[in-house]
């Protein structure tokens, strides 16, 4: 379970959005016609997943708990 963050980027507050990196489209190229490198990057893109902001799509996030998450939170207000 994801606690809430915020984006030191854009200030959005709430739950991050788990994104995969690469290409489903590239993914489905690749296992039909080459199987192992279709392999290859089916467990590179299931193994780079990374949380991000839902509004901007950065990486920037802190929990909302933290002392650091306190004193930006205060700056935006």
């Amino acid at each position: 379970m994801t606690k809430e963050l915020i984006c030191i980027n854009c200030g959005y507050k709430g739950k991050p959005t788990k994104v995969t990196r690469g290409s489903i489209f590239i993914e489905l190229i690749l296992w039909p016609i080459f199987i192992v490198p279709g392999l290859v990057y089916t467990i590179w893109r299931l193994t780079t997943k990374y949380f991000a902001c839902p509004k901007c799509n950065a990486t920037d996030l802190i929990p909302l708990d933290s002392p650091k998450g306190k004193k930006f939170l205060k700056e935006l207000e």
